[in-house]
């Protein structure tokens, strides 16, 4: 009984599907990095291609290509949970004034 109970788990564990919430994108100027941020771990290979595995921290999936592009470097492409950017708004999470304004004195 135990047998078939740890082979029913492991074939529940081979089967499950990768996380909705990993991210994936293509850097324009590829290197190879692996790097925590954001709550994720990326990995990127010597063609570009990043995957994030992690949950990662809550935030909109624009800020989250912006804080990427502005530790990693401009992307083609950007992804988080099967959802992804469109070309314009990748252009935009490229836009180098993706700084932080200024607080102005309190």
């Amino acid at each position: 009984m135990l047998v078939l109970n740890l082979l029913a788990a492991l074939a529940l564990q081979t089967a499950a599907p990768a996380p909705l919430s990993a991210a994936a994108a293509t850097l324009l100027q590829p290197r190879e990095i692996q790097l925590n941020f954001d709550g994720r771990h990326w990995t990127c290979g010597s063609d570009g291609t990043c995957e994030g595995r992690g949950t990662g921290t809550s935030q909109p999936l624009m800020r989250e290509c912006r804080r990427f592009v502005g530790r990693l470097g401009p992307v083609s492409r950007f992804a988080r949970a099967g959802e992804a950017l469109t070309e314009a708004e990748v252009a935009r999470c490229n836009a180098t004034d993706n700084g932080r304004v200024p607080r102005s004195p309190q």
